[in-house]
């Protein structure tokens, strides 16, 4: 029956092409447009009429979905007003109205009205008959469910256009407020001045999160699964680490590794590559950071992987840091850091600590960030073999002597940084943390004396050189940011936008040491700059909650420039 139906409606748009392309060659011939063409080329019919309403799946309340019918495939526009602004949704005939057509875009607490047209394969239009109405939803008034936003500074004129896609995280100050903490995650789309125009709300953290070419969404969670959704919030797909600790995920797909963590890129083959990792036990190990004379003993140590899975979760190509790096060289809060044991892995220490991954399709090679160890490395895909390592030069193995790229310049060097890419001048960009200024054994600077930056580099693979040439340091104001923290680069502007992560507070930082960083409450910001010496700020938007009431701290993982969310 289904296919009879497919049958009967595709001969049906054939018959009217072919009789509106007749018509008009036949117009064409004698100077007089027909009225008629075997039997009428009708416009398209609303056999339901449409309606509106509030979208079903609570994870995404800024949204809408509305339904008719035709007795056609259609291509549909959808003017929409509120008040404010105009602007039009177009849907292709690959979407079926009868199901419901996603409406997204909207700003809060605002009454919207909406115009639908449908128009056939030869150009026929069919207005609906009457607009609709809709109202949506205000945005959560409490701080410990919604971060404040504040545009601090604006020149659209300078600005990157688009939208702002951004990982939202919260947190209390403290060691006793570890579920408050890690069951929220946001992803928030936010225009230029500020307005939030979409958010999804998870009950889990969420780190990265990329735009896939199908047009839906899909990120990370703290407990080791990655997720594909679409607008409305839905899951299309998942996936997990199957030897997570926290067992199988009913109705996803495992994937043989430990566990997913801070990023995940979808391949031009339509693969996608995460980073993972895997706990290995090593005799005769640190105990110490500062002191290599202490006593050693077997240590549990957390070592990081690149992953390439098929969507069935099949693994196509891995790579393993313990293959290439020697895991006695440390460094700073490899034994401090609970990151792994707040996730599952008891007396678990952080040795390498990936945060970065990024592919560049012209040459197949990977740049993988290691915050523990101070280091960006360059991989070459098809060989497995590190090219270069880009990094404070002290204490690297013999083997990766010749791959360290040497500086031309006084060059300053990077610290527990994120986000390294390369942009279409062949530079390298990355998010400089600057904490701490210091490898094992010698002593770190006080937060008080580092400061984070963003900082642009030139390298040349053939000598194997690299040289300093853009920062954004003039225009920091001294700020610290302890963890997390992004820079992409924009195309059309050639600014660079960036957002800070967990951020200390400036008013306390002669107060703050490594060991009490988190009892006090972070805030954040995220930046546009231009690509220029000396930087301009041209965009800026600060959450930090100022309230006496409630201690809550409001974290960005990462930021996205996205031409619109629909």
């Amino acid at each position: 029956m289904l296919r009879k139906g497919i049958f009967i409606e595709t001969m049906r748009l054939k018959n009217k092409l072919n009789c509106f392309v007749g018509t008009v060659l036949f117009s064409i011939w004698i100077g007089i447009f027909p009225q008629v063409c075997l039997g009428d080329i009708k416009p398209p019919i609303f056999t339901v009429l449409p309606t509106i309403h509030q979208n079903p799946n609570p994870s995404v309340p800024l949204a809408a979905v509305i339904k008719f019918a035709t007795d056609e495939p259609v291509h549909t526009v959808i003017n929409v007003s509120d008040g404010k602004r105009v602007w039009d949704i177009e849907f292709d005939s690959s979407y079926k109205p009868a199901e419901g057509l996603p409406i997204i875009g909207m700003r809060p607490n605002l009454q919207h009205q909406f115009y639908i047209s449908i128009h056939d394969i030869a150009g026929n239009k069919t207005n609906a008959s009457k607009k609709l109405n809709f109202k949506t939803l205000p945005l959560p008034s409490s701080l410990k469910e919604f971060p404040p936003i504040d545009i601090t500074v604006k020149h659209t004129d300078k600005m990157e256009p688009g939208i702002t896609l951004l990982s939202v995280r919260r947190r209390m100050p403290g060691n006793g407020h570890r579920k408050f903490n890690q069951s929220f995650g946001m992803l928030l789309a936010i225009d230029a001045e500020g307005e939030v125009i979409w958010y999804y709300r998870a009950n889990t953290r969420i780190s990265d999160i990329e735009r896939l070419r199908n047009g839906n969404l899909i990120y990370l969670t703290q407990d080791y699964r990655a997720i594909e959704i679409d607008l409305l919030g839905n899951v299309i797909a998942s996936w997990y680490a199957a030897k997570r600790p926290y067992g199988p995920e009913a109705n996803s797909i495992p994937v043989d590794t430990t566990t997913f963590h801070h990023k995940i890129k979808e391949l031009p083959s339509g693969n996608f590559i995460v980073l993972g990792s895997e706990l290995r036990l090593i005799d005769n190990y640190y105990t110490s950071e500062t002191d290599p004379n202490a006593p050693r003993k077997t240590q549990k140590v957390m070592g990081d992987k690149i992953i390439e899975f098929q969507r069935d979760g099949k693994i196509v190509w891995q790579w393993n840091i313990f293959d290439h790096l020697d895991v006695f060289r440390i460094g700073y809060r490899m034994l401090t850091s609970k990151y792994w044991m707040m996730r599952g892995f008891p007396d678990t220490l952080d040795w390498s600590h990936a945060n970065g991954l990024s592919y560049n399709e012209q040459d197949d090679s990977l740049l993988l960030s290691m915050r523990q160890q101070d280091a960006i490395f360059k991989i070459d895909k098809a060989s497995n073999e590190i090219q270069w390592v880009l990094g404070e030069l002290n204490d690297w193995p013999t083997k990766l002597q010749s791959k360290l790229l040497k500086p031309i310049s006084d060059m300053k060097w990077f610290y527990h940084h994120h986000s390294p890419k390369i942009t279409p001048s062949n530079t390298l960009i990355l998010f400089d943390n600057g904490i701490l200024q210091a490898r094992p054994f010698y002593s770190p600077l006080p937060p008080a004396k580092t400061n984070t930056r963003v900082v642009e580099y030139v390298i040349n693979e053939k000598n194997m050189t690299v040289d300093e040439i853009w920062s954004s340091e003039n225009s920091e104001n001294n700020v610290v940011s302890f963890a997390m923290g992004d820079v992409d680069w924009l195309p059309k502007t050639n600014n660079f936008l960036v957002s800070y992560g967990f951020l200390l507070p400036q008013d306390k930082i002669n107060h703050i040491r490594w060991d009490n960083i988190l009892d006090f409450r972070a805030w954040t910001r995220t930046r546009e700059y231009t690509h220029t010496n000396p930087p301009e700020l041209v965009w800026e938007v600060v959450m930090e909650n100022n309230s006496k009431e409630n201690s809550v701290g409001w974290i960005i993982f990462s930021a996205e420039r996205v031409s619109n969310i629909f």
